[in-house]
């Protein structure tokens, strides 16, 4: 009986290691389904362009959790200073690569009724998460993101200096085409699911790993086609890995 325990206990680690995964997972197949929701012509929709780390991407008005947020507070591109705020880790991850800009960068808002503002990366700091960003900074570019990757305890600042507005080019309207990336995390999960059921060298166990896996490939399946509130849950797995960090 002992021997059939201690043969169990690995697979629930696994079980509950695909809990996780699947959370992450989670997170990405919903910021991508409301991409669907989100995304309409960029002819109507502010954009942001820095070639540098190959962000070009639309800017929404809802929430951080859609991708690259505008800060309601903030100004618009050329009235004062704006700001835009975008997940580092998850939620499309737009600012994975804010950290590798340097000064002279350039950086480029297109804002219908406005025009493309053309922005410099002038510098970057580190603050802490509880920091009240100034919304008084001159008529600049301020982008914020997490910091250190992974983690939630600071915000990498990086602010740019307005240069000038020119017209709207039509050339740079770009559709959205990332919403099937959803699929490829629901597919990556069933696949790796399936194969691990293949594998799994606890024969009595394999019918609950094949259960495990198609339960969490239909709550991916059911959050792309019903969005849910991920906040939450980034949360946790923020702080289980600042834990696990140690």
């Amino acid at each position: 009986m002992s021997k059939e325990s201690s043969m169990k206990l690995p697979t629930l680690f696994v079980l509950v290691g695909m809990f996780i995964i699947s959370l992450y997972f989670l997170i990405e197949v919903d910021y991508y389904a409301s991409a669907v929701n989100v995304n309409i012509s960029s002819n109507d929709t502010p954009w942001i362009k820095i070639p540098k780390i190959g962000v070009d991407q639309d800017i929404n008005n809802r929430s951080i959790d859609y991708g690259i947020y505008f800060e309601p507070k903030s100004s618009l591109p050329g009235k004062g200073t704006t700001i835009l705020f975008g997940h580092r880790t998850l939620h499309g991850s737009p600012f994975l690569k804010l950290d590798q800009l340097q000064p002279g960068d350039e950086i480029d808002v297109i804002w219908p009724g406005i025009g493309t503002a053309h922005y410099s990366v002038s510098n970057h700091t580190i603050v802490d998460a509880s920091y009240q960003m100034p919304l008084d900074q001159g008529n600049n570019l301020v982008l914020v993101t997490c910091y250190p990757l992974g983690s939630d305890t600071q915000r990498l600042v990086i602010e740019a200096k307005y240069v000038k507005v020119t017209s709207i080019q039509q050339t740079q309207s770009v559709p959205n085409t990332q919403s099937s990336y959803a699929f490829l995390f629901i597919a990556g999960l069933l696949g790796a699911g399936l194969l691990l059921t293949g594998i799994y060298p606890v024969k009595e166990d394999k019918l609950l790993i094949f259960i495990a896996t198609i339960a969490l490939t239909l709550l991916l399946v059911y959050a792309y086609f019903f969005p849910v509130p991920t906040t939450g849950i980034e949360s946790v797995l923020s702080k289980l890995n600042e834990l696990l960090s140690f």
